[in-house]
């Protein structure tokens, strides 16, 4: 009778230990799945004007844009957060960018009207494709003139100041949501940069590293 009830709490202690190995796992997975977030931000409205932040002298959070354009949306991913740790350069203008993830062509390798263009490189298995441009535009009224009536707000860097544009065209499969920061110097040009992304969640997956790195643009 002891060596039946010996083996019996064995067997217990056994399916009670593996019960907490699989919880254990299940927990740490979950920790690392991307969820929504600015729940308690204003979201973006990209199917027209409704952008509600705007950049302030103070640089507060009210300055920021959203990571997700529906915080309300489950399956909307966390914005990417990722070091910029790679500098591209043209005709005086400067531009880090996460070069772990992306390539840049500059000059004369960029595409023509182009200074810099930052694209996906082999190692960038992300869905949402990510293409930054950055270029040199008439006026703030001409960059963003081709966006049709894109959510906007007032943005501005230590250096810069101006406008993004946001504008998201689901005609196209997958849909291509279109982001334009133009901005001014301190010499009157307007600089540009600009992301194109597809896929329904592209612009809240790169909105932070689109921010950051228009935060980054610098003129000579």
């Amino acid at each position: 009778m002891l060596r039946r009830n010996w083996r019996l709490w064995s067997v217990a202690l056994m399916v009670l230990a593996l019960g907490l190995a699989a919880c254990g796992g299940k927990s740490s997975e979950t920790a690392k799945t991307p969820t929504a977030e600015g729940s308690g931000t204003p979201g973006l409205n990209l199917s027209g004007p409704g952008l509600n932040v705007g950049a302030d002298a103070s640089g507060g959070d009210d300055a920021k844009l959203p990571g997700c354009s529906d915080p309300n949306d489950e399956e909307c991913p966390a914005a990417l957060d990722l070091p910029l740790d790679g500098e591209a350069s043209a005709d005086g203008v400067h531009i880090n960018y996460p070069a772990r993830y992306f390539t840049a062509r500059s000059g004369e390798e960029a595409p023509d009207g182009v200074l810099i263009v930052i694209e996906p490189s082999e190692r960038n298995k992300y869905d949402e494709r990510a293409v930054f441009e950055v270029y040199w535009a008439d006026s703030v009224e001409a960059a963003t003139a081709a966006l049709d009536a894109p959510a906007r707000a007032d943005w501005q860097t230590e250096t810069l100041r101006g406008v993004i544009a946001v504008g998201k065209d689901t005609t196209q499969d997958p849909p291509v949501t279109t982001t334009i920061g133009a901005m001014t110097t301190t010499d009157g040009r307007v600089i540009v940069l600009k992301l194109t992304t597809t896929g329904k969640y592209g612009w809240d997956l790169w909105s932070r590293v689109y921010e950051d790195m228009l935060s980054s643009l610098r003129v000579e």
